[in-house]
């Protein structure tokens, strides 16, 4: 049975700027220059400073599940970003990343009291599922391609792509940032949709949404024999307060 790494770093927010933290799960500091810095948390675990922190958060949840039989792709993880966020020297903070649907939609990454729901999955109709990006559409012919950077996904001749939520998925809402929460591709018999990009999943070879991507699943052809793709889970983003 795998334990839980406890990951330390060090700074201690001398020249270099880079704080000192301990974390249960995985998790990857980056350090950006100039006395700034990222944390980017790859899987649930108790996140502790070791001195006060002033913050901006990134979150998305994790990727619905495609569909089967000619219908619609999971839609990508919902994403938000919340700023200027106060965090106290020793105290431990519960940080929860995500699942990718599996058969079913994402789930909800949350940290610091703040939480952003997974993308719907595993729609039941051709129409392609809602979520950050929306999910490509379903046909017995030429199926729809994922959204992409919170755009819907494509309809096809017998169904809608699924609704994106309307604002860009990169990160920390800046149009520079690292994309994600695309849309899985929709299937069909004639042609299959590619995943969106920012992480999701195509219908071509019902691939699964990317890890730590919110990507939703691509979905599975009628006749593929293959099962529909997984969501790919989500992430939470912090880096100090530039707002």
């Amino acid at each position: 049975m795998n334990q839980a790494m406890i990951v330390r770093r060090g700074g201690g927010g001398g020249s270099s700027g880079i704080p000192e933290y301990t974390y249960t799960g995985n998790s990857k500091l980056i350090d950006d220059g100039d006395g700034n810095w990222r944390i980017k948390f790859l899987t649930s675990g108790i996140f502790t400073p070791e001195q006060n922190m002033n913050i901006d958060l990134f979150l998305v949840g994790g990727g619905g599940a495609g569909s089967y039989g000619g219908r619609g792709g999971g839609g990508g993880g919902y994403t938000g970003t919340h700023t200027n966020i106060t965090l106290t020297e020793g105290t431990p903070y519960s940080i929860i990343i995500g699942a990718g649907g599996v058969n079913a939609s994402g789930g909800s990454s949350s940290a610091f009291t703040y939480s952003k729901a997974g993308g719907a999955g595993y729609s039941t109709s051709r129409n392609g599922s809602n979520g950050g990006s929306g999910g490509g559409a379903g046909s017995n012919l030429v199926a729809g391609a994922g959204g992409s950077d919170g755009s819907s996904g494509a309809n096809a001749s017998q169904g809608v792509g699924g609704t994106g939520q309307g604002t860009i998925t990169r990160e920390f809402g800046e149009l520079t940032g690292q994309l994600y929460a695309g849309g899985g591709g929709g299937s069909g018999d004639a042609g299959y949709g590619l995943g969106g990009d920012g992480g999701g999943g195509s219908a071509l070879t019902t691939s699964n949404g990317a890890i730590n991507s919110g990507g939703g699943g691509g979905a599975e052809g009628p006749s593929s024999g293959v099962s529909s793709g997984k969501g790919g889970s989500g992430i939470v983003i912090i880096r100090n307060a530039r707002s």
